[in-house]
């Protein structure tokens, strides 16, 4: 490991790396992470660590389908060798691992731009402080979070011109989603408006790497995902069909309705609609989380513009505000902005001023984003301030005892709180549906009852438990363990 000249830049990454476990990681012990997406990651990374074809069994109400027909993702298979040593926290703690990695590569961009070392380290804190990395965290594990934290690198092996490396970070991001390659379109092409200096033959790759990603979008997308999903569809498309029912169309629609368009970043798509206000939220947390210097980085707001175009385009309320992972990617082309911007300037009180501020104002904004929102979420998951975050009023390890119990080939339903626990067989459901299922895990009344309200799902419960078919044991709750009589 290279030597801190600084030992606070270290103790700055250690510290972040801690607080991000401190929400994922505490997440996921106090069985608060979810089936979707996390029961569904942890079934592909035992799949693939068993030298197994990665099947999802887990979707709601929907047939078996393979695990990169849902997203083309590769870092759980990529990951799956570390299963062996971690167990269901392998991808939450690789996730936080990457941020860190992303962070060093913030520090390693500001240093080739020449720039003090205390404004680098007030830039780290300020990306490591993004509600975007909280959000996205507190959401369990997204494959598009490691992606992104390649490209401060991106960037630093692009000044370096060290080629290499730079088609490593540049397939590292490719491979992580389907839709980032999208992103590094946008990408590619902003690399034309930085160093003029840059040798000929990396403007001719810069070129290249368009090509590949529109060719690796449209054919994982159109081709590699249909084949591998029951309907043959690529069902990533369907959260844009208020704009058309195929991809031309989207895209035809996207170019005839300019204005349309841009009024959408603001407002619905169907008219009137009072959840339209998460959007505003989201769009304030940005501006607030030091968005606001990428009006005066442009190249650097056309990088983000597929970003809000994606969440903010989509037909789905989830999308749109400031909770889940959707704008993850966000945080380093922000933190990657204030560093650019303050490369030419000469006055100190701008050099140290502004960062500084940015820090303050993205900080506060996280702060203030945990204790209340307009968009949905649990302070419970996200709030690292509150007492409620740490603490469970159940017996961990006597339901983790329980869990370990059941037969690991028996196939279980479970509830969507349970499902990453468990998912470590090849036949799981969520929980209704119960399938071809032998054992039923619910907690009663604590559980997570999604996609079910509390009432129905209580109902159904209470119907399960009168039935002669099955056999109860409730000797761990609220963990209650329900085995199909034969």
């Amino acid at each position: 490991m290279e030597k801190y000249k600084n030992p606070i830049q270290f103790w700055i990454h250690v510290f972040f790396f801690l607080i991000f476990c401190s929400v994922s990681l505490v997440n996921h012990y106090l069985f608060r992470s979810a089936g979707l997406d996390y029961g569904i990651a942890n079934q592909a990374i035992y799949q693939y660590a068993h030298f197994k074809s990665a099947i999802c069994t887990q979707l709601i109400g929907a047939e078996p389908i393979s695990y990169l027909g849902l997203h083309f993702s590769l870092w759980v298979p990529i990951l799956s060798p570390f299963y062996w040593v971690f167990g269901s926290y392998t991808l939450l703690i690789f996730q936080n691992l990457a941020l860190v990695f992303g962070g060093v590569g913030l520090v390693k961009m500001a240093n080739h731009l020449q720039l003090k070392e205390k404004v680098a380290l007030i830039v780290l804190v300020q990306f490591y402080s993004s509600f975007t990395i909280f959000s996205a965290i507190a959401f369990d594990y997204h494959d598009n979070v490691i992606g992104a934290c390649f490209l401060p690198w991106l960037f630093y092996f692009y000044y370096k011109e060290n080629l290499g490396l730079f088609v490593i970070c540049f397939l590292a991001i490719l491979l992580s989603k389907e839709n980032m390659a999208i992103w590094l379109i946008f990408i590619s092409i902003g690399f034309y408006f930085h160093q003029k200096s840059t040798k000929k033959s990396y403007f001719k790759l810069i070129g290249v790497m368009v090509l590949v990603s529109i060719f690796w979008f449209l054919f994982s997308g159109l081709i590699l995902m249909p084949l591998l999903n029951p309907n043959g569809k690529f069902e990533q498309l369907t959260r844009f069909s208020h704009l058309g029912s195929n991809l031309s169309e989207i895209i035809i629609h996207i170019i005839s309705h300019p204005i349309k368009m841009i009024r959408m970043f603001f407002e619905s798509h169907i008219q009137p609609d009072i959840d339209e206000v998460v959007k505003h939220e989201f769009l304030w947390a940005v501006l607030f989380s030091g968005g606001i210097i990428l009006i005066a980085k442009p190249s650097f707001l056309w990088i983000a513009l597929p970003i809000f175009m994606q969440k903010l385009w989509n037909k789905e309320l989830a999308f749109w505000g400031v909770s889940y992972h959707y704008q993850i990617e966000l945080a380093p082309i922000i933190s990657l902005a204030i560093l650019f911007w303050i490369k030419p300037k000469n006055n100190k009180l701008l050099i140290y001023g502004i960062p500084i501020l940015l820090f303050v104002s993205t900080a506060y904004t996280t702060f203030s984003l945990m204790q209340n929102r307009r968009a949905d979420y649990r302070p419970e998951k996200e709030n690292v301030f509150g007492s409620n975050h740490y603490k469970i009023d159940f017996d961990i390890e006597k339901v983790n005892q329980k869990i370990n119990e059941i037969p690991a080939n028996a196939k279980v339903c479970a509830q969507s709180n349970i499902l990453p626990h468990l998912a470590n067989r090849d036949f799981i459901y969520h929980f209704p549906y119960i399938k071809d299922s032998e054992y039923l895990l619910i907690m009663k009344p604590n559980g997570n009852s999604y996609p079910l309200s509390n009432e129905d799902s209580n109902h159904f419960i209470d119907s399960l438990l009168t039935t002669p078919f099955w056999k109860v044991d409730s000797s761990a709750l609220p963990l209650c363990v329900l085995h199909l009589e034969k």
